[in-house]
């Protein structure tokens, strides 16, 4: 072989491995509906369903009435819709004159697999409440909706866990 010959060979190697790197990295940051469209496994029976995966409105979860019962009025404004883009939606009702309000993320398909909530909590440290759900401060209270995590805040002047989780039931009744 000549010299000219051995660098096409090294390069077209170094050329291969990088191909093979870069592959396992965008799989790695991929989800499995990603994967299974680029030929990689099929997802389990464990992983989202159908159902699971379409988007969830989380305006629609609690009514104006139940809200109201909570905090109060709400104001001309009604409820303020967001959403994440991956399937994952929040709703925030407020009262207007006393600031006391309720906000709903839900979380997109996959972030609480096995309905079991990621070990760490985004708002520090948290106590165990009934039905899996966690709550941490701020009114606060943690919760997964299938394989979804999410959660509620209830801001009033009083810190009631038992309204949070009331409204949880709801929510998960509905969703």
């Amino acid at each position: 072989m000549t010299n000219g010959e051995n660098r096409w060979r090294g390069r077209w190697w170094a050329c291969a491995a990088a191909a093979v790197v870069l592959s396992g990295v965008a799989a790695c940051g991929s989800t499995q509906a990603e994967q299974s469209a680029a030929g990689g496994d099929p997802p389990s029976s464990a992983g989202a369903t159908e159902a699971e995966a379409k988007p969830v409105d989380a305006c629609a979860l609690l009514s104006l009435n139940e809200v109201r019962q909570v905090i109060g009025a709400i104001g001309d404004s009604g409820p303020q819709a967001g959403g994440s883009g991956d399937g994952g939606s929040s709703c925030a009702w407020e009262n207007p004159d006393t600031y006391h309000s309720i906000t709903i993320e839900i979380g997109s398909a996959g972030t609480a697999v096995g309905g079991n909530l990621p070990a760490e909590s985004a708002y520090g440290p948290t106590e165990p409440g009934s039905d899996g759900i966690r709550f941490a401060s701020g009114g606060v209270a943690e919760f997964a909706l299938r394989d979804r995590a999410c959660q509620i805040q209830v801001v009033t002047k009083v810190t009631d866990r038992s309204t949070a989780a009331r409204l949880i039931g709801l929510v998960r009744d509905r969703a």
